[in-house]
């Protein structure tokens, strides 16, 4: 089959899922294609994180026109006439589907939002309810709705009434920390990192007051990302070091040596960085949102928490309880082992594109058959 990807959003966990999920169908042997924008964000590097055999195609979805982005996107699909459209984030969604309105009719169109546009916290209900009419309008191209997470899979179903099919995300596995989790580190200081972009779903400010509130000399806060200047110096403010972006191999690596992964983010999807950590070994202290919730399980395979004050309070009892931090990170380094490998999450998918082909076959057949007996009976 030839597939198709579409992709805005090259940066962080999304660009993590389709490089992930374009190499693996390109492993089984289908054409794959692999349509993307560039963002200030997007990895120089971005071709070597793909397969040979994944083409890859230029097309901007932002900074230019609307009517340039559409119609470059329309002809370029055309061209490439796929079997399967799979299209990721919500810009890409909407763009995808409505530059194809009336044109690509045997294709079959899989959206995965990764963290769908309403679901952010940041906007207000008018702007909020304009993002769902927006999707509603894009939904005149039929397409099945692929949810990271159990949030977002009865927030779609809630508001758009829209075919959506749970796939969570996975991630590459990687070697566990040998040995005790004190001899790969390079001080005495304990190392809380996160990864993503500085911006207001991340929540850098409340990530700067836990650092703030927590008080311990050997605390060490590391924010991986970079973004927004003004919620960079809150987090320098704040005492946090900001690496600015890294290549994959030394984000792996800070994340091995990390004593504990903190998550302050108002709204996710699924986070990829959080289940990375939890492969990688890390004590997982979350904010309690959508997305994150879906990933731990508070006490066992890391901990949730509400306000600053309990975000310092846990990871208070993290550094000062060796073996409650061990504890936390051993289960979660198990279940997320077990959880969201590849061979589970292409297990998953293959199903979800099976299913949608063959109810589109179904369909034709059923239209060849009234067309027959249409002319019969004239």
């Amino acid at each position: 089959m030839r597939i198709v990807h579409i992709l805005e959003s090259t940066a962080t966990g999304t660009l993590s899922m389709v490089c992930l999920i374009a190499n693996g169908l390109a492993r089984e042997g289908h054409k794959v294609d692999v349509i993307y924008s560039i963002r200030p964000d997007t990895p120089a590097a971005l071709p070597g994180l793909f397969a040979r055999n994944v083409r890859l195609h230029h097309v901007q979805m932002k900074d230019v026109s609307l009517m340039r982005s559409v119609s470059a996107l329309r002809s370029k699909l055309i061209g490439l006439d796929p079997d399967i459209v799979h299209l990721h984030s919500s810009f890409a969604g909407f763009l995808g589907r409505i530059s194809t309105l009336l044109a690509l009719r045997r294709t079959a169109f899989f959206y995965s939002p990764h963290c769908i546009s309403f679901m952010r916290r940041d906007i207000s209900t008018p702007k909020r309810l304009l993002f769902v009419g927006l999707e509603r309008v894009a939904a005149l191209r039929r397409c099945v709705y692929v949810a990271c997470s159990e949030s977002e899979q009865q927030v779609v179903r809630r508001w758009l009434r829209q075919p959506v099919r749970l796939v969570e995300n996975a991630v590459k596995a990687h070697a566990a920390k040998p040995g005790e989790p004190d001899e790969q580190k390079e001080s005495d200081d304990f190392c809380v990192v996160t990864v993503g972009g500085v911006r207001p779903q991340k929540n850098p400010g409340l990530f700067a007051e836990i650092a703030r509130r927590l008080d311990r000399p050997h605390a060490r806060f590391v924010w991986i990302g970079d973004g927004d200047d003004a919620l960079k110096q809150e987090l320098r403010a704040g005492g946090v070091i900001i690496t600015g972006w890294l290549p994959r191999r030394d984000v792996r690596s800070w994340l091995e040596r990390a004593d504990a992964y903190l998550s302050t983010s108002s709204w996710e999807g699924m986070p990829v960085s959080v289940v990375e950590a939890m492969m990688a070994g890390s004590a997982a202290i979350v904010s309690d949102c959508a997305g994150n919730v879906d990933v731990v399980r508070h006490l066992e395979t890391g901990a949730i928490f509400s306000s600053a004050a309990e975000g310092a309070e846990l990871l208070g009892r993290v550094i000062d309880d060796p073996e409650f931090r061990a504890g936390l990170a051993s289960r979660a380094r198990i279940e997320a082992k077990d959880r969201f490998t590849e061979k589970r999450f292409f297990q998953q998918l293959a199903p979800v594109y099976e299913d949608e082909l063959k109810r589109r076959q179904r369909s034709r057949h059923h239209n060849v058959d009234r067309t027959i007996l249409r002319q019969h009976t004239s």
